[in-house]
């Protein structure tokens, strides 16, 4: 572990080293020429010993090494990007190394092609795949967009805790389109195929365009269409609307219907845990402007779904959030929310309240405070309140260099005191060759 720390260090070090040419920063700037950026952070966690089913104390102490590391090259067209994560237990056996990005992306000036291999987000369906593989895209023709992907997602190689407890190849092909009826139009076609399961055909559409006549609404939709049961899986469909220069409104409706004769590979995990079949749910949401320093936002959503087999429910959910600017002049800003989440009726409800201030006391110093409390009472017949302090400061020790602190109090009915330290370097670097 210490040779771990140290190699860490070091790195930090040599890059610091490395960046003596470049500007202080506190943000990842790109270079415009043929060069090396990006963030190594460094955290330290000392939080309250675990409780273990005996009663005896555990103390575990995580350490976190984060790179982001880019390198980019202008003239040709060439840009590197990579993200990692290294995990170890400071008094441990545990350890892991997580790789989020490793690709190399090639395209042209014009704009009519790019090519990106290696490891990547692909973000062209419905869900969100870390995809081994190779992803193409050109613009043969005025408003015609073509993009192709290709590669398989192995289990033991991907990050906690997005694992998707399968392997699977990849494959797709979608059409976008913005030169018909005003519109942007896509429209996707993809293939699962998991090692162990039968594949998943999926076809996607998307529309998007402004109400015609007008210059203040859009209207938008969603659709994927599971083509093997021949089962419309998600609908998504709204309209947003600019009613006054200060205020917002925007009505959607959603609609997933999960094949509940296919229990082998599901593709939405989180979904999967509050519901067996279909959930429909309608939003309203508003952001009203009144004054330049406040911003309000508001939302209210219902929702019916089956939590379990024969059995139908109701859900509720309002937010209402207050974005303070008018201390700026001071450095300070706010935030301020409310919430009500309602599962189903009397027993299983929560509500509560979040503020955080931003203080930038001098050049190169800020503070931080945030407070969280929820009332909540659960259909597991848990109950009680909840609250949560955080006090952090972020100050520039050295030109690049980010000392990040923070120390955190929670209790609950079922944790009376958690209290916890995080302790942190940030190092941005950007420089030319």
């Amino acid at each position: 572990m210490a040779n771990k720390i140290l190699c860490a260090a070091t790195l930090l070090l040599i890059t610091a080293s490395g960046g003596v040419a470049a500007f202080g920063q506190t943000e990842i700037i790109r270079p415009r020429s043929l060069g090396l950026y990006g963030n190594a952070f460094m955290l330290f966690q000392a939080p309250t010993p675990l409780l273990n089913a005996d009663g005896d104390k555990k103390y575990v102490y995580p350490f976190y090494q984060y790179l982001d590391l880019s390198a980019n090259s202008p003239g040709h067209n060439v840009y590197f990007n990579t993200f990692l994560r290294g995990r170890e237990i400071f008094n441990g056996d545990q350890e892991s190394l997580d790789v989020y990005n490793a690709f190399v992306n090639i395209s042209n000036t014009p704009g009519t092609y790019e090519v990106r291999l290696g490891r990547q987000a692909v973000t062209e369906g419905v869900n969100y795949i870390l995809m081994d593989g190779a992803l193409v895209r050109v613009k043969p023709l005025k408003g015609l967009e073509i993009t192709a992907y290709g590669g398989y997602q192995e289990n033991d190689l991907q990050p906690e805790p997005e694992r998707p407890g399968d392997s699977f190849g990849l494959f797709g092909i979608k059409l976008k389109t913005d030169a018909i009826l005003g519109s942007i139009i896509s429209v996707g076609y993809e293939l699962y195929a998991p090692d162990d399961f039968s594949s998943r055909q999926f076809i996607n559409v998307a529309f998007n365009r402004a109400v015609p006549f007008t210059d203040y609404a859009d209207i938008y939709g969603l659709a994927e269409i599971d083509i093997g049961e021949g089962n419309l899986g998600l609908l998504t469909t709204g309209v947003g609307i600019t009613v006054l220069r200060s205020l917002y409104l925007n009505l959607e409706y959603d609609n997933y219907n999960l094949d509940q004769d296919r229990d082998e590979y599901r593709l939405d995990p989180i979904f999967d845990i509050f519901s067996v079949g279909r959930l429909q749910q309608a939003r309203v949401g508003v952001t009203f402007v009144p004054v330049s320093y406040l911003e309000i936002n508001g939302s209210y959503a219902y929702s019916n779904y089956d939590p379990g087999d024969d059995n139908n429910t109701n859900g509720n959910i309002a937010k209402l959030g207050f974005m303070f600017d008018f201390w700026k002049d001071i450095g300070l800003r706010a935030f301020q929310g409310f919430y009500y989440i309602d599962g189903s009726g009397n027993t299983d409800y929560a509500v509560g309240l979040n503020t955080s201030l931003y203080e930038q006391v001098m050049s190169g110093w800020q503070l931080q405070f945030a407070f969280a409390y929820a009332y909540y009472d659960k259909i597991t017949n848990q109950s009680g309140n909840a609250f949560s302090y955080i006090v952090g400061s972020d100050y520039v020790l050295l030109k690049d260099l980010v000392l990040r602190t923070a120390v955190e109090f929670n209790t609950n009915p079922d944790f009376n005191e958690d209290f916890r330290v995080d302790l942190g370097l940030s190092y941005f670097f950007s420089t030319s060759m």
